[in-house]
């Protein structure tokens, strides 16, 4: 997520204007005692836990089958008559089970179907992102507050802890999002379909970093 550096690094110039030039390497170095102050104060899950979270997202459907199928494999074992009825039952269809099964397998997978496949996991992603963005938003203007009034104030320290805070969001943010839209153009370069919604997609999430980027530098205007 590039552009959400660029939206924390706005709001903090803005929030701590006044405080001079600050060298670059200050700012987006990566500092190993910041990283764990960030992961104490917001815990570690907070940086890098989406791909759990979005594997959750489109596997209630799963779960319910595979509980579904351990139900009908639960029951009492039939006994000897039955089992036999059954597997004479089950060599009567078998001719007719087998072709219902070629014509499924013969079915071929649609864009639709890709789509919606992995629909949920970029809207969630977008979704679990901005509100972490929010959050550390209102964790840089309430610790700004609390230092200022205590008089302990440091700008440069503040803006370089949220700084890395950004820069570690957006890292994980970004590798699950492009894993997960890399995953979707194979499987649609695999079935032999178009490929037009991974730009659109690419596209959206861009301008939904943008949207945010103007709402919160909105919010620090006012």
């Amino acid at each position: 997520m590039r552009k959400k550096i660029i939206i924390i690094t706005s709001i903090m110039v803005l929030m701590l204007a006044g405080a001079g030039v600050w060298g670059y390497n200050s700012f987006f170095k990566s500092d190993p005692e910041i990283q764990q102050q960030l992961n104490n104060q917001f815990g570690e899950d907070f940086f890098k836990s989406f791909n759990d979270e979005i594997t959750d997202v489109n596997s209630g459907a799963s779960n319910n089958e595979q509980k579904t199928n351990g139900m009908n494999l639960a029951g009492d074992a039939p006994s000897s008559e039955l089992a036999t009825e059954k597997v004479q039952q089950g060599n009567a269809i078998s001719n007719t089970a087998a072709d219902g099964n070629q014509g499924v397998l013969d079915k071929e997978i649609t864009k639709e179907q890709v789509i919606n496949k992995y629909q949920p996991k970029f809207n969630y992603l977008q979704n679990v992102a901005l509100g972490r963005l929010d959050t550390l938003y209102s964790a840089a203007a309430k610790e700004y507050e609390q230092l200022r009034k205590a008089g302990t104030l440091n700008r440069s320290a503040l803006a370089q802890k949220y700084i890395q805070a950004g820069t570690m969001l957006e890292a994980n943010v970004d590798n699950q999002f492009y894993s997960t839209l890399n995953a979707m153009q194979a499987e649609l370069v695999a079935n032999n379909l178009p490929t037009d919604v991974i730009a659109s997609n690419k596209a959206a999430y861009e301008q939904a970093k943008s949207n945010k980027r103007a709402q919160l530098l909105s919010k620090v205007r006012t």
